[in-house]
């Protein structure tokens, strides 16, 4: 249900002004309500029987299925991502709410190995996971659908209840993913939606009641919930940025290098928190390269994203596309060379860029997250070298390695202290089966399909003493 007794905002097309639709925003008193509902809900639906939980989420699935056109088209208008994307973008979410249903009704527990140490013989101890209880879940502006059902269909399969806070500059997907929920037959109170700004996510946070936080954001705002919430010990599950970068080897296939690029950059107009945001270079091949790159980047259509054949639209905000501007200007000031791009962005509008020469040493290379369609190189001359580049970043969500020697690119990878490492391939790579999530900065916990039920659970086990027959010992046992 959406709780907001506030005044009613236009959502404005990022690309054009335009108005998308409207929303009455939550207040910070609007907290205090949909956490009560959410906690007068929590009993009945965490005693609920799995298979009736998940039979919800399967329902709501077909509703977003059905319902993907109209989802992605609200999605591409009020965010800019092109609309292409945004239907693979539902379509996927359907798929893993299915996936988490299929968790929901299985994941049973399993009994504890008590035998294994001597008096524990006889005992019969479960383990099972239970419901964290409330769980406040907060969406980022890029992947809305897809984040809604990552965090709130685990959170709802493993019995929590769940306040969801869309995001502030684009919140009419997630409240339509969220409707699709409801109208399946969620009971009143499971799943309520705040709208609003940073003060109502603060307050929702830090609200007494609540049990977890589930967010996807940016650093900053992972570490205010993180000081917000020190003193309840609140469990956070938290992704945050990423300074992601692809190591080239002088022995790379650069095809690939350049489709796997533009393919891990270009998605979500460059807003990806596991985007390429330093392609490292070997010296040898940075001017061909560079010279690829440039040539593929051209033939990129940058355009409204409603139409099917855009492959990149406007950023989220003006304000989001002149700090890429102004990025962008402060890597050539460190010594970086604008091959491509425009040296100021237009509104909202940042047109693919591109970034040589960058040195090691430049903010970009290190924890500056440029959030836009920019690709940057920096060279490097050996293995070393390439490691302490990618090293050197606090954001460290992923990485990959481009080249033809699968020894030496294992030997390197094993070196990058990041959450996960692509070969020969894109490091934007978020399959829902791998735990997804970083080190540092980039955040605390694992998403994907098992690993978020994990994360908003906890185990408990319940022992009964002495229920299982006495075993013989074997220093009594006849042989005849």
């Amino acid at each position: 249900m959406l709780i907001a007794t506030g005044a009613e905002r236009p959502i404005n097309a990022p690309g054009d002004g335009t108005t998308v639709g409207s929303v009455r925003e939550s207040t910070v008193d609007d907290v205090t309500a949909a956490v009560a509902a959410a906690t007068a809900a929590l009993d009945d639906w965490r005693r609920a029987a799995p298979h009736e939980r998940s039979a919800v989420l399967t329902r709501a699935a077909a509703l977003l299925r059905g319902q993907a056109d109209e989802i992605a088209m609200i999605h591409a208008r009020e965010s800019g991502k092109v609309i292409t994307q945004a239907r693979r973008e539902v379509m996927g979410a359907a798929t893993l709410l299915d996936e988490n249903a299929h968790v929901g009704r299985f994941d049973a527990g399993y009994l504890a190995p008590t035998g294994a140490l001597p008096g524990g013989e006889r005992d019969l101890t479960l383990v099972e996971r239970v419901p964290l209880g409330v769980v406040v879940c907060v969406i980022p502006f890029n992947f809305p659908v897809e984040l809604t059902i990552e965090k709130a269909g685990a959170a709802l399969a493993a019995g929590n209840t769940v306040v969801l806070k869309p995001p502030p500059q684009n919140p009419l997907a997630t409240i339509a993913t969220a409707r699709a929920l409801l109208a399946a037959g969620l009971p009143p109170g499971v799943l309520s939606v705040l709208p609003g700004g940073r003060e109502v996510s603060a307050a929702l946070c830090a609200a007494p009641g609540v049990d977890a936080v589930s967010l996807t954001g940016s650093v900053g705002a992972g570490v205010a919930v993180a000081e917000a919430t020190a003193r309840m010990l609140r469990p956070l599950h938290l992704e945050l940025g990423g300074n992601g970068a692809a190591v080239v080897m002088d022995d790379a296939d650069l095809d690939l290098v350049v489709s796997e690029t533009l393919r891990g950059r270009m998605l979500m107009n460059g807003q990806a928190c596991a985007a390429t945001k330093r392609l490292v270079v070997h010296r040898k091949v940075a001017g061909e390269i560079v010279e690829r790159l440039d040539a593929a980047l051209s033939a990129v259509k940058v355009g409204d994203p409603a139409d099917e054949a855009s492959e990149v639209g406007p950023l989220i905000d003006a304000r989001s596309a002149a700090r890429v501007a102004a990025q962008v200007a402060n890597a050539v000031s460190q010594g970086g060379r604008l091959v491509r791009g425009d040296p100021a962005a237009t509104g909202a509008w940042y047109p693919p860029a591109l970034l040589s020469s960058v040195p090691s040493g430049a903010d970009v290379a290190a924890d500056d997250e440029i959030f836009g369609p920019v690709v940057t190189t920096i060279p490097f001359d050996d293995d070393e070298a390439a490691v302490r580049i990618v090293n050197s970043s606090r954001l460290a969500l992923t990485a990959a390695v481009f080249s033809s020697d699968l020894r030496r690119a294992l030997r390197v990878a094993e070196r990058f202290q990041v959450g996960g490492v692509v070969i020969n391939g894109t490091n934007n790579y978020r399959p829902p089966v791998v735990p997804f999530g970083g080190v540092g900065l980039a955040g605390t916990g694992r998403e994907g399909i098992g690993y978020t039920y994990e994360e908003l659970t906890r185990t408990r086990f319940i022992a009964i003493r002495g229920v299982r027959p006495a075993g013989v010992p074997l220093g009594g046992v006849s042989h005849g």
